[in-house]
């Protein structure tokens, strides 16, 4: 009976101790992050300061359907995310009709410890 219980304590050490590393494998913290243009650039007329106050960066998670993040972007376009492993579509969202972008929407898969660079190009003198 004391053997029994001696496995069956070592055989519980040993799950939790594989738990442990696994979960702190996938508990690596996984970004996505990027840099917004905007065309004209300043200078040719353009006020990107602005544009990128109008603009948001929105993440929908793919297997669920829900929006999973809306990101603000910075006085010089920057923007960045923690998020979790998974399959995600990211757009930008522009408060009324203020340009367009070929680079978004665009559908990526993140990995534990990963960061994705999504640099997206707004260009304002397409209505």
């Amino acid at each position: 009976m004391k053997k029994s219980m001696h496995r069956l304590l070592l055989t519980a050490l040993a799950a939790g101790i594989i738990l442990l590393a696994s979960s702190c494998t996938l508990g690596q913290p996984s970004y996505i992050e990027g840099q917004v243009t905007i065309l004209p650039a300043a200078g040719e007329g353009g006020s990107p300061a602005l544009v990128f106050s109008a603009c948001q960066i929105i993440i929908y998670d793919t297997q669920t359907g829900q929006l999973s993040h809306v990101v603000g972007v910075d006085s010089e376009g920057n923007y960045s995310t923690k998020i979790r492993p998974g399959s995600y579509v990211v757009d930008l969202y522009r408060m009324g009709s203020v340009g367009r972008s070929t680079d978004v929407p665009a559908v990526i898969q993140i990995n534990g410890g990963e960061t994705w660079v999504l640099d997206i190009t707004l260009d304002t003198r397409i209505g």
